[in-house]
């Protein structure tokens, strides 16, 4: 809203302004993942190896914007967010004027925001502290220009806070000045593969887990004979399945040893998390049953609810046994992986305990060439050009991976 707030008062034109609001949202995307322990151990200065990690995601968030259909233009101003006037920012080392004017904006208004909240190693500052921070970086940190254009809105009043419904409306606003008039829909591959991608970036040890599962789910529901509705509603789901761990901290995630009761109840807590992310995307709310239930167990000892048999949705059924078999014949910090024959006995062991007994008889059902296709996107088993290939069907009409069918672990 402070980028917005200073473009305008620049004069800069509606477009320009427009593409500054998205580049404000979008502009730390880059950091899921990538330096947690920073921020859950702050300090007034970073160590050395942290700093290179976080220094890291103006690039990362400009790779991830310039995956996002009509955004895409928005990349270089992501990237140079953190450029400074006078040549010390990163990850350019941009002086002056080679700084997009808009990326001067978004340095300024980023530096503003950080120090108008609170943070474990320092107090909030007063407005009148936050104008004695900008004036001193002008000319250093900060275009003069830029610097000028936040002293007249303090000077006048007009620093925005920040109010959730002008910030919807100004979405909407924003949104006629980038977006052209027709917009194709991105409940597809599109946006599935935008979120996956975050959801890999917080832990990179389970790349490709999501895609893995979406191929497996759509592969079950073939046995089960499941119209395209239903296979689409399981790929989509078997994508977003794991969204909540954006919430889970990563040295959780990441964990080598026994987890601690509060540990495990951050992770149990992810199915719900995801749930009531997609609740908050209209067109992707007929997921939320599939992503919410997908660690109930079958003898009702599972979570969030402890649901049992029947009580559980078909769709989180199947992804149950399907996200099992990946889990399971994936490298994970804390465990080395099982073989294809050890998992589907362990999901033949459990049928009727943990799993589902039809959900899991239609995967053990299904063709070992499947498996095998499967497995070898996994990180471990492929080169980094491979990791991240792209979904083999769309969101709508997705395809059950060719005949032969697949077959799982999670």
């Amino acid at each position: 809203m402070l980028a917005t707030q200073l473009a305008d008062r620049m004069g800069l034109g509606r477009k320009e302004v427009s593409d500054l609001f998205f580049g404000a949202v979008l502009a730390d995307m880059g950091m899921v993942g990538l330096a947690e322990d920073a921020w859950e151990n702050a300090v007034p200065e970073l160590p050395p190896e942290i700093r290179s990690r976080v220094e890291l995601h103006p690039i990362r968030s400009a790779e991830h914007v310039a995956g996002i259909p009509h955004l895409e233009g928005l990349a270089p101003l992501v990237r140079h967010h953190h450029e400074w006037w006078d040549g010390s920012g990163y990850p350019d080392g941009l002086r002056g004027a080679e700084i997009p004017i808009g990326a001067q904006i978004l340095r300024l208004s980023d530096t503003v925001a950080a120090v108008t909240q609170d943070r474990p190693h320092r107090a909030t500052l007063r407005p009148d502290e936050v104008l004695e921070v900008v004036e001193a970086g002008a000319g250093r940190e900060f275009g003069p220009e830029v610097a000028d254009a936040y002293a007249s809105l303090h000077r006048s009043g007009d620093i925005p806070g920040f109010e959730p419904t002008a910030f919807r409306h100004s979405i909407a606003r924003a949104a006629e000045h980038v977006l052209p008039e027709a917009v194709s829909p991105l409940s597809s591959n599109q946006l599935l593969s935008i979120l996956a991608n975050l959801v890999d970036a917080k832990d990179p040890c389970t790349a490709g887990h999501s895609r893995r599962v979406a191929l497996l789910t759509v592969a079950v529901a073939g046995q089960f004979g499941l119209d395209g509705y239903m296979k689409s509603t399981l790929w989509a789901g078997g994508y977003l399945h794991d969204v909540g761990k954006l919430r889970v901290p990563l040295r959780v995630l990441t964990k080598e040893g026994r987890l601690t009761d509060e540990e495990f109840a951050q992770v149990r807590r992810h199915p719900g998390d995801g749930a009531r992310i997609l609740e908050a995307i209209p067109s992707l709310r007929h997921l939320t049953a599939g992503v919410r239930y997908h660690h109930e167990r079958w003898d009702g000892r599972g979570y969030p609810e402890g649901l049992s048999g029947d009580h559980i949705p078909l769709a989180a059924q199947i992804m149950s046994v399907c996200d099992a078999y990946d889990a399971m014949t994936s490298k994970r910090a804390y465990r080395g992986r099982r073989t294809h024959s050890g998992a589907m006995e362990e999901i033949e062991r459990n049928l009727g305990t943990h799993f589902s007994p039809r959900a899991g008889d239609a995967f053990l059902a299904l063709p070992k060439p499947l498996f095998e296709a499967v497995r070898s996107q996994r990180p471990e088993d492929t080169d980094r050009s491979t990791r991240h290939a792209p979904a083999p069907a769309p969101f709508r009409t997705p395809r059950p991976v060719p005949r032969p069918r697949l077959r799982l672990r999670v």
